[in-house]
C-alpha cells in the first residue's frame, strides 16, 4: 500500500469548499442545457452554446469616453 502523504490543504473545510465547487458546476452545466443564460461572479456570460469554451463573453461594458466639448 503506499504511504499517503499529508498536506496541510487536505481537510474537511476545504474538501467541503471543493464539493461546494463542483455542485455549483454541475448546476450551471444543467441550466444552460435547459436554455437558461448564466452570468457568473467574474461577469462571463455562460450559454449553453458556449459551456465548454475556455474564452467567454463578458458584460463588462468598456465604454470609450466621448470627445471633449467646449
Amino acid at each position: 500500500m503506499p504511504k499517503h502523504d499529508h498536506h496541510p490543504f487536505e481537510n474537511q473545510i476545504f474538501s467541503h469548499f471543493r464539493e461546494q465547487a463542483k455542485n455549483i458546476n454541475v448546476a450551471i452545466s444543467l441550466l444552460t442545457k435547459q436554455g437558461y443564460t448564466v452570468i457568473d461572479l467574474e461577469g462571463q456570460v455562460i450559454t449553453k452554446w458556449n459551456i465548454n469554451d475556455e474564452e467567454k463573453p463578458s458584460i463588462d461594458y468598456n465604454r470609450k469616453p466621448k470627445l471633449q466639448q467646449y
